[in-house]
């Protein structure tokens, strides 16, 4: 997410020098899609906004200059979120939230001690492992789109976001995430489960907390 951010911040600040109309209203969709997400609420206030600015307008030149100096202003305020470490912070604190809570709940039904318990921990684990990595390639790294998760736990090495033993311990999670997923419940015990715990457990501390 750093990476990204600093790059969307980069562009907004050409565009917030060098201001052309239609281009700064449509950089901002593009940029409140990025950092909050296309279902946030600053972009469909945004995009309220601009349709309402349409409307009441006297006329088009009118219309555009005032979507204009919208735009503008939510690019400084959403630049200065950035930099404050306010957006970046948020969105780590909530995914480790969610996370956790995913977390929690697999030991409380691993607890039970049955072989059915046993056997849904494992899926919730294994679910919450490939989603803690692929949240670190995008929140971390910059990766963008949904690569298989051995590349990424490369791409995580390299970017020095996994150090280590963490890139070798997250591979060897590979097969515990398959089986779980797969349901081959021959090959998945409960020590896998307590060890993925833990691993999930100490990258969110690292990263998400």
């Amino acid at each position: 997410m750093a990476n990204i951010a600093e790059a969307w911040v980069k562009r907004a600040k050409e565009v917030l020098t060098n201001p052309r109309g239609s281009e700064a209203v449509q950089f901002t969709i593009s940029f409140l899609n990025a950092i909050y997400g296309p279902r946030s609420a600053q972009l469909t206030a945004y995009n309220a906004t601009l349709a309402q600015v349409a409307k009441s307008a006297e006329n088009p030149s009118n219309a555009a200059h005032h979507q204009l100096v919208t735009a503008l202003g939510v690019i400084r305020n959403t630049v200065g979120e950035i930099e404050a470490g306010l957006i970046v912070s948020l969105r780590a604190q909530v995914a480790g939230e969610v996370l956790s809570e995913l977390v929690s709940l697999g030991k409380e039904i691993l607890a039970d001690g049955t072989e059915s318990a046993k056997n849904v921990s494992a899926v919730l684990i294994s679910a919450a492992f490939e989603d803690l990595v692929r949240r670190m390639g995008s929140e971390l790294a910059g990766v963008t789109g949904r690569p298989a998760l051995q590349d990424l736990i490369i791409t995580l090495k390299n970017s020095g976001v996994l150090t280590g033993g963490q890139p070798g311990l997250a591979q060897s999670y590979l097969k515990f995430r398959n089986d779980s997923l797969h349901a081959d419940w021959a090959n998945v015990n409960s020590a896998q489960v307590q060890s993925c715990i833990g691993f999930i457990e100490a990258l969110l501390l690292e990263h998400f907390s």
